[in-house]
């Protein structure tokens, strides 16, 4: 949505940034190659007029020709592709380290850093079920199967986890540049929300830009792309990219978790979860 505004443009997920370089991003990209789609899928629209295969394939003769190129180079080859628009980048593997989120701040010092919530309940239950899709579609004994986690992985992991690394990492950024944003209050008020990010963000509030955001199907990665990079955003937004604002449903933080009975939302996530605003 942010990415739709005409000041900006939303990326698929580039995953840049969880690697130093980009031979040892490939190394990554090698355990499940879809991971590499968004990057390549990025390059194609933004580099060479258009995502088709043979741009993909373009694509990615460019990324192998020198491995030791840092992603932050390729970032920024992105931006001048954009110019003038500002990239926006959501790439999930970010938040997994520490380290990869620091790379991006020492690389662009700059940079605005929303930090986007859901309620925990709601944000466990859609990753359970997108972690069994995949398990399903993955044999066990491939290499893919090492980026699926196991099936017992706690909430806290899943949840609580990457949030407190994100708060760590948000003490390094300067307040005016961060801004912290529940999710299901967007959906729920688009007009009034997008006006305070694009507010934030220094870009035009005007009618025809806030609309332009409320259309996230609009962007050229919100399908699937040709046969050698289908993916590159989550399945469930490829499927359907429009936005649905209205009520969202209210979520409890007592209360067993749908895949175990036995299974609860720790003393932890409850207490970080009302920090965010949750009850």
């Amino acid at each position: 949505m942010i990415g739709q505004h005409p000041e900006m443009l939303g990326l698929p997920e580039t995953n840049l940034f969880v690697r130093e370089n980009y031979g040892e991003l490939q190394r990554l990209y090698a355990l499940r190659k879809q991971s590499s789609h968004g990057l390549l899928r990025a390059i194609a629209e933004l580099g060479l007029d258009g995502q088709n295969a043979e741009n993909i394939r373009i694509a990615q003769e460019w990324l192998e020709r020198d491995p030791e190129l840092s992603t932050s180079e390729i970032f920024r080859d992105l931006l001048v592709f954009a110019h003038p628009r500002r990239l926006v980048d959501k790439s999930p593997f970010h938040i997994k380290s520490l380290e990869s989120m620091l790379r991006m701040l020492e690389a662009f010092p700059d940079a605005y850093f929303l930090h986007m919530t859901r309620h925990p309940r709601g944000n466990c239950e859609s990753s359970y079920r997108f972690r069994k899709d995949i398990a399903k579609k993955v044999p066990k004994d491939s290499k893919a199967s090492l980026l699926i986690p196991d099936s017992d992985i706690s909430p806290d992991d899943l949840w609580c986890l990457p949030h407190l690394q994100i708060l760590e990492f948000l003490e390094s950024v300067p307040p005016d540049r961060q801004l912290r944003m529940r999710g299901e209050d967007i959906v729920a008020a688009p007009n009034e929300h997008l006006i305070t990010i694009a507010e934030w963000l220094g870009v035009s509030t005007s009618p025809e830009a806030i609309e332009s955001m409320k259309h996230p199907e609009a962007s050229p990665f919100a399908c699937y792309g040709p046969a050698n990079a289908r993916f590159g955003n989550d399945p469930g937004f490829l499927e359907s990219p429009k936005l649905k604002p209205g009520r969202v449903k209210v979520l409890d933080l007592e209360g067993p978790l749908s895949w175990d009975e036995n299974l609860f939302l720790s003393d932890s996530i409850k207490e970080l979860a009302q920090y965010f605003g949750y009850h």
